[in-house]
């Protein structure tokens, strides 16, 4: 059975924006000054019209940009550039993308999965009530409340967190009037969430930045979060309706991860330890990934030999020699990462020489949910380097370096000044790419004011968005850096 959520409906920014970038995609046959000059007028005509900033401009005057970023997908679900624009909201477009795109599939009596853009969540009815897994991302609230009642009206007696991660546990303010009257809804987690709670207030100028959300949107007290009322440290069995909930802490994705097996159903809601390629084990710019305790998880979730496999992303599977295969090539992958790492480490080679040799063996690389698209294997090295070792490099003059201002300064002026190096790396953005952006950086760095400098900016990592090789999350880095090379062009009216 599926059921699929109403009405589609839109904001006028996302309208605009949707329409501009097809009637700029179409325009081939226009020379690249005209085009950039067309791509512009419309950007300004949306910018009045809507409101926009240098990121959504930059996708208007280069709508290759969100050709090459929507490769990666939406972690397997359905894609929201309002849900994504605003992931802790509470109000907005994002809410109308939730409802519209949400559905509910019945995976077994009794079990379903809702899938939302970008995420899931898993639902159980039990004969004492509703069982929730995770709540979405904050727009999702609502979401969740309308498709957990199109299945049920039992009351919701639990929620589980299986992290702290805004896409799993900021859906919640919406429901907490969905359980029996005269008893509250008991929302479990591992123990470690509530300090991640607490660093995201602390720091949520750094993770606005980090994530690419609005300040004001994030929370800013206690009291702008649902929090756990049960936490538990390493396993918890929790009888609900006659039913065992079996609660397991591994570290993986983050520190306070859990999964959640259902043995008289043969259900395992396996969190974020599986998502259908290879998973979020690197990310440079969040807290350091637990890749070897992953693996453990891995392991013991093909022992209890599930028959029904619950992902936070991508689509449920219900055949048993597909989860136990599933399963284990994603812990072989990253077992031989760990293995190739430390073996580096133990040898002593220089970090970038370790991470920049791992390779998964080809019957990994080529199996179908391990493919590349939001990190790379050389990005989950390093997240294990950044676990098991200190900040240092192994380059003697990054110990104590001179300011990158000052490096890039020098380097501008042993290439000829800044326009040579502009000009060398213009010349390289065709054949090197990658080294043409390492040139960008100095340039930008040296000169940031330069005209010439900025558009190099943007026409580097442009060429480096779309280049096949690169993933999703190295491709929201490079469009930081063009956003603010067009900030610098807007400021300067250009």
């Amino acid at each position: 059975m599926k059921r699929i959520g109403g009405a589609v409906a839109g904001g006028l920014a996302g309208v605009v924006v949707g329409v501009a970038i097809g009637l700029l995609a179409a325009s081939t046959d226009a020379g690249r000054g005209a085009q950039r000059a067309l791509r512009a007028r419309v950007a300004d005509a949306v910018v009045a019209r809507a409101g926009l900033d240098a990121r959504a401009r930059l996708a208007i005057e280069h709508p290759e940009i969100m050709q090459a970023i929507s490769r990666g997908g939406a972690f397997g679900g359905k894609t929201s550039p309002s849900i994504a624009q605003h992931m802790f909201a509470r109000e907005g477009a994002g809410i109308d993308d939730a409802r519209a795109m949400a559905e509910t599939v019945e995976v077994a009596p009794r079990t379903w999965l809702i899938r939302l853009p970008i995420v899931n969540a898993v639902l159980f009815e039990t004969d004492e009530g509703l069982v929730l897994v995770d709540t979405g991302m904050g727009p999702a609230g609502p979401a969740v409340r309308e498709q957990m009642r199109k299945v049920s009206s039992a009351p919701l007696h639990t929620i589980i967190y299986t992290h702290g991660h805004v896409d799993h546990a900021y859906g919640t303010w919406a429901l907490m009037d969905e359980g029996a009257p005269g008893r509250p809804i008991e929302v479990v987690a591992n123990e470690k969430l509530p300090a991640r709670f607490e660093r995201y207030i602390r720091l949520r100028g750094s993770l606005a930045h980090y994530m690419s959300q609005p300040e004001d949107e994030l929370p800013r007290t206690r009291d702008d979060l649902v929090w756990p009322t049960r936490t538990f440290s390493d396993r918890l069995e929790l009888e609900i309706g006659g039913e065992r909930f079996v609660l397991v802490h591994r570290e993986g994705e983050t520190d306070d991860q859990l999964y959640v097996w259902v043995p008289s159903r043969g259900a395992l809601a396996s969190a974020d330890y599986y998502q259908g390629f290879l998973p979020n084990a690197g990310n440079g710019k969040r807290v350091q990934r637990n890749v070897e305790e992953w693996i453990v998880a891995l392991r013991e979730m093909v022992a209890l030999e599930p028959k029904i496999l619950l992902p936070a992303h991508n689509e449920a599977i219900t055949d048993p020699a597909a989860i136990r295969e599933n399963l284990g090539v994603l812990a072989d992958a990253l077992e031989h990462i760990l293995d190739h790492t430390l073996d580096g480490l133990n040898r002593g080679l220089r970090k970038d020489q370790i991470f920049q040799s791992v390779e998964l063996p080809p019957e990994l690389a080529n199996h179908p949910t391990l493919h590349v698209q939001y990190v790379t294997p050389k990005d989950v090295s390093k997240m294990i380097l950044k676990r098991y070792t200190g900040w240092w490099d192994d380059v003697p003059s990054h110990w104590s370096p001179a300011p990158l201002e000052a490096q890039a300064e020098e380097i501008a002026s042993l290439a000829g000044g800044i326009d040579a190096l502009v000009a060398r790396a213009h010349a390289l953005v065709a054949s090197d790419v990658v080294m043409a952006c390492h040139l960008a950086d100095w340039a930008f760095l040296a000169a940031p004011g330069d005209p010439g400098v900025q558009q190099l900016v943007i026409d580097a990592y442009l060429a480096r968005i779309v280049d096949p090789r690169s993933n999703t999350q190295e491709m929201l880095a490079y469009l930081d850096v063009m956003a603010r090379a067009r900030e610098l062009q807007l400021a300067a009216g250009r």
